[in-house]
């Protein structure tokens, strides 16, 4: 099972050609996840950034764009879970367009759990691990 988050495509996404332009597409990634923490988890993303001082911050990508996304489509993001380790996880996303499901983009991103005010990395916490489970 996945998460899909689906996300406008706006003005300040595209580039000259009318295209999204590609460091965007890591920014709809991200989008993706914080909307899987407002949907399904106990705490935002932003609580467990400003709050708890938690976050998940990238360490490795994989990607290949496949077709373009163009001002004013609607995104289809799905996001899943290939595998968690002990302190990070890897993140599978595949965008594609909504009115036609051409995919679009697709990545693995790395992600490690860490406190953010010590630098320190961090064991990942089982109720996140129950709550990815859903994803896997």
């Amino acid at each position: 099972m996945a998460f899909t988050s689906l996300l406008k495509i706006r003005f300040d996404d595209v580039d000259g050609a009318g295209i999204v332009y590609y460091p965007q597409f890591f920014h709809l990634c991200h989008k993706a996840f914080e909307d899987f923490f407002d949907d399904a988890a106990s705490v935002s993303y932003p609580h467990l950034i400003n709050h708890q001082q938690r976050g998940f911050p990238t360490v490795a990508i994989q990607s290949e764009f496949s077709a373009p996304l163009r001002y004013g489509d609607i995104a289809l993001v799905k996001l899943s879970i290939g595998k968690i380790g002990r302190s990070s996880a890897v993140f599978h996303y595949e965008i594609r367009r909504k009115k036609d499901s051409r995919l679009c983009f697709s990545a693995q991103i790395t992600k490690v759990f860490m406190n953010l005010e010590n630098k320190k990395v961090l064991a990942i916490p089982d109720d996140m691990r129950e709550l990815w489970k859903n994803i896997l």
